[in-house]
């Protein structure tokens, strides 16, 4: 804050900015297995800032988690071959619950 008023010196940021913010990374994997690896770390990471009141960063976590799996990994390549159909099914319903939570655009 700053001391001459009650404003704070941070405002904070936009919902177009956490977006911006979210697809501004390469979240590029050689391959599926990686990517899956990778959403389940940012879930986690995720998780531990938004325990930290690091909402922010907790927001550009999830948003890139959610990405990873709502649009690479379906359209990866290796999407039917690496993955068992059970495997395939619960993405589905991780995939639906994701956008449930998804605000509305």
């Amino acid at each position: 804050m700053d001391s001459s008023s009650n404003i704070p010196s941070h405002r904070p940021i936009t919902i177009a900015e956490l977006g911006a913010a979210a697809r501004n990374h390469k979240d590029e994997c050689p391959n599926i297995k990686a990517y899956l690896r990778l959403a389940d770390q940012l879930r986690r990471e995720g998780k531990d800032l938004a325990d930290a009141q690091e909402y922010e960063s907790a927001f550009v976590a999830f948003a890139r988690a959610a990405s990873i799996v709502l649009e690479k990994i379906p359209s990866h390549k290796d999407y039917t071959g690496a993955l068992k159909q059970q495997q395939r099914m619960n993405l589905t319903l991780v995939s639906v619950r994701l956008l449930w939570l998804r605000p509305p655009c």
